[in-house]
């Protein structure tokens, strides 16, 4: 009886110590299936995440571009040109070619001594940054010819005359309150209030 009873205690023992190891797989298991769904999702994110960054890095430049590109025919004359122009440096940081072509385009508009000089290279200056940006985006087919025709029809430039003498005018108007408003903040400054 006692080697039946020591069989059957030892078949028992055998028995538990299969089910404790099959058990301590399937908590393995478990555990791994956890780990990989949680690392699959954070690589998952990770990408999106890059991805998101790239489509906001490629609209910002696309905009400055398209701004340029559009507004080309009347340059300084619309704010939003100029606004573009001034975004490229943060915009476009990491190409020097683009850099370099914005500060030449710059150097010749903005020194009236060199006047004649910037309107002979207004298009050659400003179709040279254009077309860099285009290489920047990866738009191979626009060439100086896109750039030197655009359609710019006389209601619109009439239409943009009329915008600024209004604002002219508008400035003008105020002007006197403008000056009586810097002389009485002079005043109180001086006076210690």
């Amino acid at each position: 009886m006692t080697d039946t009873t020591c069989i059957s205690t030892n078949t028992i023992h055998a028995i538990q110590n299969a089910n404790s190891v099959v058990g301590f797989k399937d908590w393995l298991g478990l555990i791994a299936l956890f780990l990989s769904a949680t690392v699959a999702v954070l690589i998952g994110q990770y990408l999106q995440d890059r991805k998101a960054k790239r489509d906001r890095i490629y609209q910002n430049k696309f905009s400055i571009f398209a701004t340029i590109l559009g507004l080309r025919h009347s340059r300084a004359l619309n704010e939003q040109f100029v606004i573009a122009i001034n975004q490229i440096p943060v915009v476009f940081h990491n190409n020097k070619e683009i850099l370099v072509k914005l500060d030449r385009f710059i150097k010749t508009h903005v020194d009236n001594s060199l006047k004649d000089k910037a309107i002979e290279n207004l298009n050659s200056d400003l179709n040279d940054l254009v077309l860099e940006m285009a290489k920047d985006l990866g738009y191979t087919n626009i060439d100086n010819n896109v750039m030197k025709s655009f359609y710019y029809p006389d209601a619109s430039f009439f239409r943009h005359q009329s915008d600024l003498i209004y604002n002219e005018l508008s400035s003008l108007e105020k002007y006197p309150l403008l000056l009586e408003a810097r002389e009485r903040d002079k005043s109180r400054k001086s006076s210690g209030k």
